[in-house]
């Protein structure tokens, strides 16, 4: 089986299957578990969290659902944009408002709960993948790694990451990938700041404290709350629905043939 994979460095490892995997019962809403949890050491300090929502990991509604109910980190592909999408809205059980508060809330986790979190990634780290990557305190590219923000073609903001991209590889360089939703591969991605390249264990009450301290100098949560405000009008302008529409039609409504494919900057496609 082909892993992607996100990790918890010393309480627990988080990794994306690109392949099926078993699923169990899960809630009324929701009926299949997509997560799924085992100990790697003996006292189960480390954990590994699989993820399984095939045909390409997309950050629906279900996904969102049991990421906010089992566990409280990862990243994966971009967001559902039937999420976005009112011609072509989810199924109606699924209340958009709320999955998206959820979605944010489940984002703050990953900088305030007093674990190190460390992403090593091997595949497509995109839109909600890299919202959920930069929030974590460590990232590692393998070579087919691939980082894109692609929300500005669509019309909206990247609302999840955008301020720590600021922080992590200034505001200049920001303003680049996002006006051209460009992708970057892991060596440039390095080069720049995007992702780290190499990490060493300490005691777990060292990693508990350095993340309090550092997390000191994260942007606030009260520019996150702008931002959201900010993507919210966006999402609703009939230009961004268009793209939207536009989008879901020539990826054949987020295929995997499509996405696997698509190695190029998705403004070309739109514009």
């Amino acid at each position: 089986m082909t892993i992607k994979s996100l990790l918890w460095f010393g309480l627990a490892l988080i990794s994306q299957a690109v392949t099926t995997i078993p699923h169990t019962r899960g809630n009324d809403l929701f009926p299949y578990q997509l997560l799924k949890k085992s100990c790697i050491n003996p006292d189960c300090s480390a954990t590994r969290i699989t993820i399984s929502n095939p045909p390409i990991n997309l950050w629906n509604a279900q996904l969102i659902q049991e990421f906010n109910s089992d566990v409280p980190d990862f990243y994966i592909a971009h967001l559902d944009l039937h999420l976005l999408s009112a011609a072509h809205p989810p199924s109606p059980v699924v209340n958009v408002t709320d999955t998206l508060v959820m979605y944010y809330e489940n984002l703050n986790l990953l900088s305030s709960i007093p674990v190190i979190f460390v992403g090593e990634i091997t595949g497509r780290a995109w839109g909600s993948g890299d919202e959920h990557l930069m929030r974590m305190d460590m990232r590692f590219a393998g070579p087919d790694a691939v980082f894109s923000a692609p929300e500005d073609a669509l019309g909206v903001i990247h609302v999840g990451a955008l301020q720590w991209l600021v922080e992590s590889i200034g505001p200049s360089r920001t303003m680049e990938y996002m006006l051209s939703s460009a992708q970057v591969n892991a060596t440039e991605a390095a080069s720049i700041g995007w992702v780290n390249s190499a990490i060493a264990k300490f005691e777990v009450d060292t990693l508990r404290a350095t993340k309090k301290s550092v997390s000191q100098q994260k942007p606030t949560q009260e520019m996150f709350v702008k931002d959201q405000a900010t993507f919210a009008v966006l999402a609703s302008k009939p230009s961004v629905q268009a793209a939207i529409d536009k989008l879901l039609n020539l990826s054949e409504d987020q295929g995997k043939v499509w996405e696997l494919n698509n190695s190029d900057n998705i403004v070309r496609y739109i514009y």
